[in-house]
């Protein structure tokens, strides 16, 4: 086939344009390199001022996150060795040594002679004394006692709680930083239920071996009204991660009570119990691009554990099990996760820790198998009744919502 004349003129005409101007360029980088060298040469020693300054600062972020690693490992030896020897020393005058946990407070006098119990889980509080303390005392004036001392606890802060106790105290918590935080000084332990309204209830006096104790059962609506007062913070953080807001309850429910003084050995804290190491990196990565570890007096903020704990529930939906289809399916996976770690799931989903092959086995099967399965394969009791409970909480919050 000829080739057309005009069309090959025109091709030879724009390829001579093309050397030309890229002549013309090659002529002024030239004059620019001869006329400004210093010009070129300062351009690439900012590059290098850049550059410099880009691997300083990833070292020094690097050395404060180290820092801030050492600085928590010697929290955590703190806070055992507080604990074990605070344990040790109630064991030399009570049975079993008992200090607070996941939905228990527990304070005692100060010659540890007398203890009061509050349980956020089955809305009790009692009020415990050695037995050599009310010993020929009549029922009716260990009560009056008992209210004495109940009333002291109705109106003590959570800030003023954990500055009264011993491990916080002696693990170095920093009690400052408690005492400016305005939800710390305004709520209190019992939720705003007065010594009057505590004190009307039954209460059930039991003399056993070396104690006296007065238990009352908190009136009905205080369980319900301390879920109420932690609703407008789980909503507004459930809104901003796209999460149902029953969800958001239901695992508070599980975790604390709504306890916001929650804490486990592991050590976590607070009402969604947070780990600051583990769920604490994923939730400063994602808040601040950067990963750093979160202190106990910044997780017993509810507001600021709350946000923490929605958070970490989102990577978990999100970002670990992100490849699992079905939204159902990858709650309870989430939920599973939330208390025994996305790595725990995947080996109970798949016989291996690799989330891809997790969400491939879950992509193969229904929501309720993927629950049952888990039901079945999880290696944890603890971690099974944990599912189940949030499940049904959810369900349970849902319909209070719609009512």
């Amino acid at each position: 086939m000829k080739r057309n004349k005009r069309w090959t003129s025109t091709a030879t005409l724009a390829t001579s344009m093309k050397q030309a101007g890229a002549l013309r360029m090659s002529a002024v980088a030239l004059l620019l390199a001869v006329a400004m060298p210093g010009a070129v040469l300062h351009g690439h020693a900012q590059q290098a001022d850049f550059e410099r300054f880009k691997q300083q600062n990833k070292a020094q972020f690097e050395k404060f996150s180290e820092q801030r690693e050492a600085e928590f490992r010697a929290f955590v030896k703190r806070w055992q060795d507080a604990e074990k020897n605070y344990v040790e020393q109630l064991k030399e005058r009570w049975n079993d040594g008992m200090v607070s946990g996941k939905t228990k407070w527990v304070s005692y006098s100060d010659d540890q002679s007398q203890r009061t119990i509050i349980d956020y889980e089955n809305d009790t509080v009692t009020v415990e004394f050695l037995a050599s303390e009310t010993a020929g005392k009549s029922e009716a004036a260990v009560r009056a006692e008992a209210e004495q001392v109940l009333a002291k606890a109705t109106g003590t802060s959570l800030a003023e709680a954990v500055a009264q106790d011993p491990i916080h105290v002696n693990a170095g918590v920093n009690l400052a930083q408690l005492k400016n935080s305005q939800q710390m000084q305004q709520s209190s332990l019992l939720g705003g239920v007065s010594a009057a309204e505590v004190t009307q209830q039954p209460a059930q006096v039991k003399r056993q071996g070396k104690t006296t104790s007065v238990t009352i059962q908190l009136p009905t609506k205080v369980s319900s009204e301390r879920a109420q007062r932690m609703f407008p913070i789980a909503e507004k953080y459930a809104m901003q991660r796209g999460l149902p807001v029953e969800l958001v309850m239901a695992i508070m429910h599980t975790e604390s009570s709504f306890n916001p003084l929650a804490r486990s050995p592991i050590p976590a804290f607070g009402l969604m119990q947070i780990v600051p190491t583990s769920a604490g990196r994923d939730v400063t990565e994602f808040l601040t691009g950067q990963q750093r570890v979160l202190s106990a007096e910044y997780l017993y903020d509810p507001e600021q554990n709350v946000q923490a704990g929605t958070v970490y529930l989102h990577l978990l939906g999100n970002r670990y099990f992100k490849q699992v289809e079905d939204p159902v399916s990858r709650m309870y996976l989430a939920i599973a996760a939330y208390n025994t770690g996305p790595g725990n799931v995947s080996l109970a989903m798949a016989q291996t820790k690799s989330l891809s092959d997790a969400a491939q086995r879950a992509n193969g099967m229904s929501a309720a198998a993927v629950y049952e399965h888990l039901m079945q394969h999880l290696p944890a009791t603890e971690t099974k009744n944990y599912l189940r409970k949030v499940v049904q909480r959810q369900q349970f919050y849902k319909e209070e919502l719609q009512s």
